[in-house]
């Protein structure tokens, strides 16, 4: 059965690891394999953070625990974290597109759908835009190496130009608004 507190203190740990974002792979791999304890423990956790569709059993300067739930339709623009991240979907599908930020300009360099079951990992550098292609709402555990919502120095990028801007929630929700067929 999957505990999240236990899940938190073992990505805590992770941290110490060289390479923390390999462990913690290993960890959201695991607990996926189960998706309705993952399912249930977020929406029974006490003390988590809501802001939208993430909700943060954990978050502070090392480590960001989140529960994503995209709806139908949904598409964001590029971004980027500036921290490593695992996604590990538990429901449904997220449609990842990659680029590179090269000279002053956005250039696709490829892209991955992640099924139920699979897990993804984003380097410091990695910039992506996601979407939901199912008529149905989709599902992931995110985590983070750093606090996701206070990191500064992050960019996402105009869908509607492609030009680099600062990173601004309120702005990117308009860009999600705009470019989503929510269902």
């Amino acid at each position: 059965m999957f505990d999240l507190q236990q899940f938190v203190r073992e990505c805590q740990s992770a941290l110490d690891d060289p390479k923390p974002a390999k462990r913690v792979e290993a960890l959201v791999k695991e607990a996926i394999s189960d998706p309705n304890a993952v399912r249930v423990a977020f929406a029974e956790a006490n003390n988590v953070e809501r802001q939208g569709p993430i909700t943060f059993a954990w978050r502070d300067a090392s480590l960001s625990v989140a529960d994503v739930t995209t709806p139908p339709g949904l598409r964001s623009p590029a971004h980027n974290h500036k921290m490593w991240a695992v996604i590990g979907v538990y429901d449904g599908q997220e449609h990842n597109k990659f680029y590179r930020y090269e000279e002053g300009e956005l250039h696709e360099k490829g892209e991955r759908m992640l099924k139920e079951g699979d897990v993804a990992v984003l380097g410091i550098e990695a910039v992506h835009a996601i979407a939901n292609p199912l008529s149905e709402t989709s599902s992931a555990i995110h985590v983070y190496g750093g606090d996701l919502v206070e990191r500064s120095n992050r960019s996402m990028w105009n869908p509607h130009t492609d030009e680099r801007e600062d990173y601004d929630m309120t702005q990117l929700i308009t860009y999600v608004t705009e470019m989503s067929v929510l269902k």
